[in-house]
This record gives structure tokens, C-alpha cells and sequence, in this order.
């Protein structure tokens, strides 16, 4: 993690501890509350710029495909609403075929895996929730050789838990991460994706 990144980092953690604290004074003990396993499917969409100077800048690149989820977490209710931790990691079938002037590039996105926080309410029926996290993914790019790097970022978006049976929910989601520039082949690209993730996904709490 770059310094700027951890400072973003540290900021982050600065602002979301105190508000998850006010989330998750103590109530009596309701559901959502406790340990919750989920598996879920969607649509990854990357907009990528790749910069390699002037023989090569495209801003907007995008790769699209779809996407495996599987996540674990810990939730706690509290008089404003809930408060939840969770990992998670996925695969990624998200790929984009570039070509130019001087040939063609592909970009693919595999494997991701993150921690963030879940803050939310209850409405009649559903729970929505606010999604907050670091995320990291691996991205691909064939050249004339091939080369992958780990781009890590900021995650955040909104959800929906929707009660289906007493311990089961079905979850509605979108998010946004705005991963950091890496460069790939030598130093010779600058590789900078911005993923949206949509996905629907099942949650098993204990």
C-alpha cells in the first residue's frame, strides 16, 4: 500500500469507528445479529485508462464480465441500526480487447478479495445498508507478453437485505472502487480500473 493510500486508509478507519460505535450501542439482541455466511453472482464492469505516453492513451477502456462472490462477517444491532464487519473474496471473468495503432492489448480482471464495514437501518420489509471498504483485485494485460499487478482502493456502495426465511436473506448490492495506477511491463504502462460490481447473493445467518 502506497503512503497517500495509507493516509486515505487511516482517514477512513478515523471517520467510520465512531459512527459504527453510535450504530451499535446495545439493545436487545434481534435478527441480523450474529455470524452471517453468504455466497452471491453479478456483473463486474472495470473502466480502465491505460497510459504509456504518447504512443498510447486511452481513457475508458471497458471490461466486462461476470462475477463470483463469497463472503463471512459478524453483525451487531444497535438503537440507530446495524453495524457489520465482513470479508470477501470473488473471481472475476471481466476482460477488454483494446486495439490501436500499434497493435492490440487485453486487460482481464480475476481474483479480488476485500474488508469492509456495513452500516444501515430497517425499513418495513427490507434493510438497507451503506457498504465501506478496501479492496484489492488483480488485473491481467496481454501484450506482446503479459504481466498482472494488484491494484488496491477504496469500496463503497449501497445494499439491501431482503428477509426471505427466519435465518436467510437475499442481498441486492452495487458498488463502486477506485483502485490506484500501477504500472505494468517494466514501468512501460500505467494501468489505473474503476470497478462497478452489481450482484445479488444469499446470506446465512447463525
Amino acid at each position: 500500500m502506497k503512503v497517500g493510500e495509507k493516509n486515505k486508509f487511516g482517514q477512513w478507519c478515523a471517520g467510520v469507528i465512531p459512527l459504527a460505535a453510535v450504530l451499535a450501542l446495545p439493545v436487545n439482541a434481534q435478527a441480523r445479529e450474529g455470524l452471517f455466511l453468504g455466497v452471491g453472482a453479478g456483473w463486474s464492469g472495470s473502466d480502465v485508462q491505460l497510459d504509456s505516453g504518447p504512443t498510447l492513451d486511452i481513457d475508458g477502456a471497458a471490461a466486462d464480465g461476470l462475477a463470483g462472490i463469497a463472503f463471512a462477517g459478524y453483525g451487531w444491532r444497535g438503537r440507530q441500526g446495524f453495524f457489520a464487519v465482513e470479508a470477501n473474496m470473488g473471481a472475476r471473468n471481466a476482460d477488454a480487447d483494446i486495439n490501436f495503432a500499434g497493435g492490440k492489448i487485453s486487460v482481464e480482471s480475476s481474483t479480488s478479495y476485500g474488508l469492509g464495514v456495513l452500516l444501515g437501518g430497517t425499513l418495513e420489509g427490507a434493510t438497507p445498508y451503506l457498504r465501506l471498504g478496501w479492496q484489492v483485485s488483480n488485473y491481467e494485460v496481454n501484450a506482446f507478453q503479459s504481466d498482472d499487478q494488484d491494484h488496491d482502493g477504496f469500496r463503497y456502495g449501497l445494499g439491501a437485505l431482503l428477509p426471505l426465511q427466519e435465518d436467510l436473506d437475499m442481498r441486492l448490492e452495487w458498488t463502486q472502487t477506485r483502485y490506484g495506477a500501477e504500472k505494468y511491463f517494466q514501468d512501460q504502462l500505467e494501468v489505473e480500473p474503476t470497478e462497478n460490481l452489481f450482484s445479488v447473493a444469499l446470506s446465512l445467518r447463525y
